[in-house]
Protein backbone atom coordinates (compact mmCIF):
# COMPACT_ATOMS: atom_id res chain seq x y z
CA UNK A 1 0.00 0.00 0.00
CA UNK A 2 2.84 2.59 0.88
CA UNK A 3 4.63 1.37 -2.13
CA UNK A 4 1.43 3.09 -4.69
CA UNK A 5 0.85 5.52 -2.51
CA UNK A 6 4.47 6.59 -3.30
CA UNK A 7 4.19 5.82 -7.20
CA UNK A 8 0.78 8.38 -6.80
CA UNK A 9 2.61 11.04 -5.01
CA UNK A 10 5.45 10.70 -7.76
CA UNK A 11 2.67 10.85 -10.46
CA UNK A 12 1.17 14.29 -9.24
CA UNK A 13 4.60 15.67 -8.82
CA UNK A 14 5.47 14.45 -12.26
CA UNK A 15 2.16 15.70 -13.77
CA UNK A 16 2.34 19.49 -12.09
CA UNK A 17 6.07 20.19 -13.52
CA UNK A 18 4.47 18.59 -16.97
CA UNK A 19 1.65 21.27 -16.13
CA UNK A 20 3.99 24.05 -14.69
CA UNK A 21 6.33 23.96 -18.15
CA UNK A 22 3.46 24.45 -20.14
CA UNK A 23 2.35 27.70 -18.57
CA UNK A 24 6.46 28.74 -19.70
CA UNK A 25 6.55 27.99 -22.89
CA UNK A 26 3.54 30.43 -24.07
CA UNK A 27 1.46 33.17 -22.12
CA UNK A 28 -2.49 33.91 -23.54
CA UNK A 29 -4.52 37.01 -23.02
CA UNK A 30 -7.58 38.50 -23.80
CA UNK A 31 -7.85 41.83 -24.61
CA UNK A 32 -11.41 43.40 -25.20
CA UNK A 33 -12.07 41.80 -28.99
CA UNK A 34 -9.00 40.27 -29.21
CA UNK A 35 -6.79 37.31 -28.55
CA UNK A 36 -2.47 37.53 -28.05
CA UNK A 37 -0.28 34.52 -27.70
CA UNK A 38 3.34 34.72 -26.76
CA UNK A 39 5.42 32.10 -26.96
CA UNK A 40 9.28 31.48 -26.24
CA UNK A 41 11.26 30.78 -29.63
CA UNK A 42 14.43 32.16 -28.97
CA UNK A 43 17.91 31.48 -31.20
CA UNK A 44 15.93 32.39 -34.83
CA UNK A 45 15.37 34.66 -36.93
CA UNK A 46 11.25 35.69 -38.32
CA UNK A 47 12.01 34.11 -41.73
CA UNK A 48 13.02 30.57 -39.67
CA UNK A 49 8.96 30.31 -38.42
CA UNK A 50 6.50 28.71 -40.03
CA UNK A 51 2.89 29.96 -38.67
CA UNK A 52 -0.29 28.69 -38.79
CA UNK A 53 -4.04 28.63 -37.78
CA UNK A 54 -6.78 25.64 -38.11
CA UNK A 55 -9.56 26.94 -40.17
CA UNK A 56 -12.32 27.00 -37.90
CA UNK A 57 -9.97 29.47 -35.88
CA UNK A 58 -9.71 27.36 -32.90
CA UNK A 59 -6.08 26.53 -32.87
CA UNK A 60 -2.50 27.91 -33.48
CA UNK A 61 0.58 25.94 -34.80
CA UNK A 62 3.88 27.61 -34.36
CA UNK A 63 7.41 25.74 -35.40
CA UNK A 64 10.57 26.53 -36.18
CA UNK A 65 14.31 25.42 -36.51
CA UNK A 66 17.39 27.00 -36.78
CA UNK A 67 20.84 24.96 -36.85
CA UNK A 68 20.10 22.71 -33.43
CA UNK A 69 16.94 24.99 -31.89
CA UNK A 70 13.69 23.21 -33.01
CA UNK A 71 10.06 24.24 -31.97
CA UNK A 72 6.47 22.52 -32.48
CA UNK A 73 3.90 23.93 -30.64
CA UNK A 74 0.06 24.15 -31.37
CA UNK A 75 -2.19 25.86 -28.66
CA UNK A 76 -5.68 24.92 -28.67
CA UNK A 77 -7.69 28.66 -28.29
CA UNK A 78 -10.12 28.80 -25.44
CA UNK A 79 -12.26 31.26 -28.01
CA UNK A 80 -12.46 31.29 -31.73
CA UNK A 81 -10.01 33.12 -34.04
CA UNK A 82 -11.05 34.80 -37.13
CA UNK A 83 -8.01 33.20 -39.09
CA UNK A 84 -8.24 36.65 -41.52
CA UNK A 85 -7.11 38.83 -38.96
CA UNK A 86 -4.01 37.06 -37.50
CA UNK A 87 -0.59 39.15 -37.75
CA UNK A 88 2.55 37.97 -35.82
CA UNK A 89 5.68 39.99 -34.89
CA UNK A 90 8.82 38.09 -33.65
CA UNK A 91 10.81 40.11 -31.05
CA UNK A 92 13.48 39.22 -28.38
CA UNK A 93 13.10 35.67 -28.77
CA UNK A 94 9.63 36.22 -28.47
CA UNK A 95 6.75 35.24 -31.24
CA UNK A 96 4.03 37.58 -30.68
CA UNK A 97 0.37 36.16 -32.14
CA UNK A 98 -2.61 38.62 -32.28
CA UNK A 99 -5.99 38.21 -33.83
CA UNK A 100 -9.68 39.22 -33.08
CA UNK A 101 -12.00 37.13 -31.53
CA UNK A 102 -14.91 35.80 -33.29
CA UNK A 103 -18.38 37.41 -31.96
CA UNK A 104 -21.09 34.46 -31.18
CA UNK A 105 -24.31 35.29 -33.27
CA UNK A 106 -27.04 34.49 -32.18
CA UNK A 107 -30.19 33.95 -34.08
CA UNK A 108 -33.46 33.95 -33.42
CA UNK A 109 -36.10 31.21 -33.72
CA UNK A 110 -40.00 31.52 -34.16
CA UNK A 111 -41.85 29.50 -31.52
CA UNK A 112 -45.42 28.40 -33.42
CA UNK A 113 -48.20 27.41 -31.12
Amino acid sequence: MEEIKKMIEEFSRSFQKMVEDLKKEYRLSEEGEEVKVEIDMPGLEPSDIALSVTKDGTGIRAEGSRGDRRYSKFIRLPVKIDPSTVSALYRNGVLIITAKKVKEEEIRIPVRG
